[in-house]
């Protein structure tokens, strides 16, 4: 009995993979940019966990964060308008227009009366606190300017 060798050769075995590199290629393209059935798009969705419920996942999220923006007042300086704010309750601190107060969170424009803030793309107004103008002793309060 004669034992018969397959004659393998390097060009052969190239082809081969090749081959099953495209075919690898083929289903992988084909999972990604063909729609997977109805029935089959809800129970993923249902399943995969919402990423902004997470500490992690509010970090690497593309979402502004949520704060809470207090102005104690504008000012106008040699080099432009000033905001005093204070974000979440802390510390105050001066800033100017078009710098970022929080990822996300931006101060657009400086008012006499407020500051425009965007978040998100979304564009709000936070009003400057207006004090209450008081009398000296013996005088008759003056009315304010709003």
């Amino acid at each position: 009995m004669r034992i018969v060798r397959p004659n393998l050769s390097l060009g052969l075995l190239l082809q081969a993979l090749g081959l099953l590199v495209a075919m690898a290629g083929l289903a992988t393209w084909g999972q990604l940019l063909w729609p997977p059935a109805a029935g089959q798009a809800t129970a993923r969705a249902a399943d995969a966990p919402v990423v902004a419920e997470t500490a992690a996942g509010r970090w690497f999220a593309d979402i502004p964060l949520q704060v809470q923006i207090q102005v104690s007042g504008v000012m106008a300086g040699s080099q432009g308008a000033v905001a005093i704010v204070s974000l979440d309750g802390g510390p105050a601190r001066a800033v100017r227009s078009g710098e970022e107060l929080a990822r996300g969170v931006r101060l657009v424009a400086i008012e006499r009366r407020g500051l425009v803030i965007e978040r998100g793309g979304q564009r709000s107004r936070v009003e400057v606190p207006v004090l209450a103008q008081t009398a000296f002793p013996g005088e008759a309060p003056q009315p304010s300017a709003n």
